[in-house]
């Protein structure tokens, strides 16, 4: 690495490392205090109240990364303005395009990494978070939960397992279901590729049945149903949202859903928003530099960091209108939101030369 980005990338790193922690401090304080009274008429330890802001950090970071990682940069480079650093390298040739390099490398590439890392991490603390809240706050007793995108549910006297398709538990893969009598004896086994849950009956599909009234002879079907003693308003499905699942389950569902003929608007809009959000911090970085680096003096510094802000909030609203765009369908939100990536990294081009920067 050589020495000048060393030297610009220092306050970045220095900034980063303390805007973080306190702009999650104070989503995680809003967060205690927005609960705090759901705990209290529960009655319940307000040591339950702070496991769950605990699991909901992760989901916090996901949140907050492109816009605290942009004001890192925003701040950095005014710190740098203020001791004319900048002013220094200009005059020894640098462009602005130059010095604004090295943070947005830094921002895509470290983002990558993020995406890598929170992949692993939201979908657990997802699950965990609700699960605290809706078992020990909320006092629900599951009677079904997902663990790795798999449904397990536990009757008086029936078991069902299966893979989850989609968030609304209409929809299971791979599934498993056992019926037994008082004694834990099998009555009914069922083995079958997928199971839908239409007009209040369970629909399985191509498998396989052994009942204890046949011997438990296999008789092999395209088609079985049943009316079950649960539906999916009786499993706690946590938050009912797709970012349960890892990338890789999410484009498995999609793959499903796709030959199945239904809507993967949702799952698509999932997995791009968790590809694409993270790494909106380097477009953000270019679309609101140039109006910082465009102003002159310290006294101008506070002028420029403010226009800077706008147009970072401004670059952030527009990326929420491309993914509002894919999210009603109009467009697929496996393209649109890497459009608005790409518009707003272009925009933020077009403006160094607009700023004369």
């Amino acid at each position: 690495m050589k020495i000048y980005i060393r030297y610009l990338l220092k306050p970045y790193f220095t900034v980063a490392a303390l805007i973080f922690p306190v702009f999650i401090s104070i989503y995680a304080l809003i967060e205690f205090f927005d609960k705090l009274d759901n705990v209290l008429k529960a009655k319940v330890p307000l040591y339950f109240l702070l496991e769950y802001i605990l699991w909901r950090i992760p989901e916090i970071l996901f949140d907050l990364w492109p816009v605290c990682l942009v004001l890192a940069g925003l701040l950095a480079f005014a710190f740098l303005a203020r001791g004319n650093e900048l002013i220094a390298f200009r005059s020894l040739g640098f462009s602005a395009m130059r010095l604004a390099f090295p943070y947005v490398t830094f921002a895509l590439l470290f983002s990558l990494l993020f995406v890598i890392v929170s992949d692993s991490l939201l979908p657990e603390s997802a699950y965990r978070s609700t699960f605290v809240w809706e078992t020990k706050i909320g006092k629900k007793n599951p009677q079904g939960v997902i663990l790795k995108g798999k449904l397990h549910f536990r009757g008086i006297n029936s078991f069902f397992i299966g893979q989850l398709i989609t968030s609304s538990v209409t929809y299971v893969r791979n599934v498993v279901y056992a019926k037994v009598d008082s004694q834990g004896q099998p009555v009914r086994i069922i083995w079958a590729k997928e199971a839908i849950f239409k007009n209040g009956r369970w629909i399985f599909k191509n498998g396989v049945v052994k009942e204890k009234k046949n011997h438990f002879i296999p008789t092999w079907f395209n088609e079985y149903s049943l009316i079950l003693e649960f539906d999916p308003d009786t499993v706690m499905l946590v938050k009912k949202t797709p970012r349960l699942h890892s990338l890789q389950e999410l484009w498995e569902q999609r793959s499903f859903l796709k030959q199945a003929g239904l809507p993967t608007v949702v799952t698509e809009s999932e997995i791009t928003y968790r590809l694409c959000y993270p790494l909106l911090s380097a477009a953000l970085l270019l679309f609101s530099l140039p109006v910082l680096m465009g102003q002159r003096g310290r006294e101008s510094l506070g002028k420029g960091l403010s226009l800077s802000i706008f147009f970072m909030t401004t670059g952030l609203i527009a990326f929420l209108i491309f993914k509002y765009i894919g999210d009603k369908g109009l467009v697929s939100p496996l393209l649109i939101q890497p459009l608005g990536l790409v518009f707003i990294s272009l925009t933020g081009v077009m403006l160094f030369k607009i700023f004369r920067v």
